[in-house]
């Protein structure tokens, strides 16, 4: 488990990312060990994705039992999690970029927790925005995370616009799939 030091250092890493400051991954542990610990930020989203999960389910409806619900989300999510570390060690070596593995999980995994952040902030406020107002904020928070991960991508890989945004739109796929088969899971 990282510090409490290490995590703030890397949040703050993860927010000089957004705003493409030259020395942003020099905030991040990128040894093997900070790689591990670099997992740590799926707990510290996880209360911010419940959020967005508590929207969904009060427009939807729950679609099974909460505790099958709870289940199939956690399951989900770890696979989430899992996902694209195991899909970007093919990616990297692909296209030649495999000293950069590291650093891209490192930023990524920190990053998702600025990136559920802002989008768990726009769900609770669709709470008290009228609808279309509210759906407006929930589609700009998304672009906005999208843009967010070709940031931290291309900062991470060192790479091109065009190599991070095929490594973001894998990245997404990898979601839309885990998305469908929670789903199926739950019977929707």
């Amino acid at each position: 488990m990282p510090t409490r030091e290490e995590i703030e250092r890397a949040l703050f890493g993860a927010w000089l990312l957004a705003r493409q400051e030259p020395n942003a991954m020099s905030f991040f542990d990128l040894s093997v060990e900070g790689f591990w610990r670099s997992f740590f930020a799926a707990v510290l989203a996880a209360p911010l994705y419940a959020v967005i999960l508590v929207h969904e389910y009060s427009i939807t409806g729950l679609p099974a039992s909460l505790g099958w619900v709870a289940l199939v989300q956690a399951v989900g999510y770890v696979l989430d999690w899992a996902a694209f570390p195991l899909a970007a060690i093919l990616l990297t070596r692909a296209v030649g970029l495999s000293h950069r593995y590291v650093p891209l999980i490192v930023a990524g995994n920190w990053a998702s927790v600025l990136q559920v952040a802002l989008f768990a902030a726009a769900v609770v406020l669709t709470f008290v925005l009228p609808e279309p107002l509210g759906a407006l904020l929930v589609f700009s928070a998304l672009i906005a995370v999208l843009v967010y991960r070709w940031l931290v991508t291309r900062q991470a890989l060192e790479t091109t616009g065009g190599i991070a945004l095929g490594f973001v739109v894998v990245d997404l796929l990898l979601g839309l799939m885990v998305e469908i088969l929670t789903l199926r899971m739950m019977g929707v």
